[in-house]
C-alpha cells in the first residue's frame, strides 16, 4: 500500500471533494456528504492491479498521459483563473478516473461547488487540508529535498483554497519549463 499512496500522492492534481451519500450513524438515512477525490482514486488503482489486464493498463496509461497534458495546459491558459482551474481539475479526475473503466458506463462523479469550498482554508476544510498537504508533497519533491516540508507547507495553511489551485497552477508551469513536455513522451 505504501508504493500505491506514492503513486496517487504523485498524481497532479489536488484531492476533491467528490459528492457521495453517506449513512447517518443516528438515522440510518442517506445524506449528502463529501470525500476525497484521492480516496476514490487509490480504490480505483487497487481494482486494477487485481484485473492485472496488460491490454486495458497501456490504455489507462495513454489516456492518464495525454489528460494529464491537458491539465497542464490548463494551468498555462488558466492561471489567473482559480475557478477554471477548479473546473479544470473536477473534469480531469472525473475523465481520470474514467480512464480505469473505459468499457464501462461513465461513472458520475460530482464535486463539490467552485463558490462553495473557494475561500475555505486548511483549519476548516478537509479537502482544503489535503489538498495543501498534497501540494506541499510535490514541492518538496521538486525541490529536491532542500527545503522543509514544515517551510513548504505553512504558507499554504493561511491560504483560501482558491489561492491553493493558484499555486499548483504554478508548479505545473514551472514544471513545464524544466521537463520534456508531455507531448514528446506520448509521441515516443
Amino acid at each position: 500500500m505504501d508504493l500505491l499512496g506514492g503513486i496517487v500522492a504523485a498524481n497532479p492534481c489536488p484531492p476533491l471533494p467528490l459528492q457521495v451519500k453517506r449513512i447517518d450513524s443516528k438515522t440510518g438515512e442517506q445524506i449528502d456528504g463529501f470525500a476525497s477525490s484521492h480516496h476514490v482514486l487509490m480504490q480505483a488503482y487497487v481494482h486494477a492491479m487485481r484485473r492485472d489486464n496488460a491490454k486495458d493498463n497501456k490504455q489507462r496509461e495513454v489516456t492518464q498521459t495525454q489528460l494529464t497534458a491537458l491539465l497542464q495546459q490548463s494551468c498555462c491558459d488558466n492561471l489567473k483563473s482559480p475557478e477554471k482551474l477548479y473546473n479544470s481539475c473536477c473534469t480531469f479526475t472525473r475523465a481520470y478516473l474514467h480512464a480505469f473503466m473505459p468499457d464501462r458506463k461513465v461513472m458520475d462523479a460530482r464535486f463539490a461547488s467552485y463558490s462553495d469550498i473557494a475561500l475555505d482554508t486548511y483549519s476548516n476544510n478537509p479537502t482544503v487540508r489535503a489538498s495543501c498537504e498534497h501540494l506541499a508533497g510535490l514541492m518538496f519533491y521538486d525541490e529536491g529535498g532542500c527545503e522543509t516540508y514544515e517551510n513548504l507547507i505553512s504558507p499554504l495553511k493561511t491560504m483560501p483554497y482558491s489561492q491553493v489551485l493558484s499555486k499548483y497552477a504554478e508548479l505545473h508551469i514551472a514544471r513545464c519549463a524544466v521537463l520534456p513536455s508531455i507531448k514528446e513522451i506520448i509521441e515516443d
